[in-house]
């Protein structure tokens, strides 16, 4: 599972757009919003496995006894650190000691040191998302976001998880990847 060392600085949609898909005209619904803008968002990174603002993130995974592990998240920029978990202790590894391919999906990264590959597991610090600015992150998966915002304002008070709309769904088809 991917976790953030820095959140995102910024939301993929502005409180002043989703105001305006809303048709809310006034600031007394602002902190609410902002709230449903976070939870849209996170609930589509979750349910995609990937950052839609580039941040700094952790992917921490046992290792059996293969000689590597899949990053199941998309996009990632570049791999910052690889880490090996022993028992008693963590050991940061050269870059020479691992191979990653960032172009498949998912990621891959491959030991190449015999010592990392006796690890419990790998702590890999990468830099994920498609960008820093709301326009780098693609429009279907922003209108995407203004469904789920639209749908949790409308129906805020109801009890139970809600399903993802169909409409969101097929915004976010084109963005799925193998789920290892």
């Amino acid at each position: 599972m991917i976790k953030d060392i820095d959140p995102p600085n910024i939301e993929p949609v502005s409180l002043q757009s989703a105001k305006a898909f809303l048709r809310v005209d006034h600031d007394g619904e602002d902190e609410l919003i902002t709230d449903l803008i976070k939870a849209a968002r996170m609930r589509i990174e979750s349910h995609l496995s990937i950052s839609l603002i580039t941040r700094r993130q952790y992917y921490e995974k046992s290792v059996s006894e293969t000689a590597g592990l899949y990053i199941n998240h998309y996009p990632i920029k570049r791999v910052i650190a690889v880490e090996s978990i022993f028992a008693d202790e963590t050991q940061r590894l050269h870059p020479s000691d691992y191979l990653v391919n960032l172009h498949a999906r998912p990621a891959t990264l491959r030991l190449l040191s015999r010592s990392s590959q006796q690890a419990q597991a790998l702590r890999v610090e990468l830099e994920a998302g498609f960008g820093a600015t709301v326009e780098d992150v693609p429009m279907p998966i922003r209108q995407a976001i203004m469904l789920l915002i639209a749908q949790s304002f409308e129906h805020r008070g109801d009890d139970g998880p809600h399903a993802m709309p169909m409409m969101v769904d097929a915004l976010l088809m084109p963005y799925r990847g193998l789920r290892l």
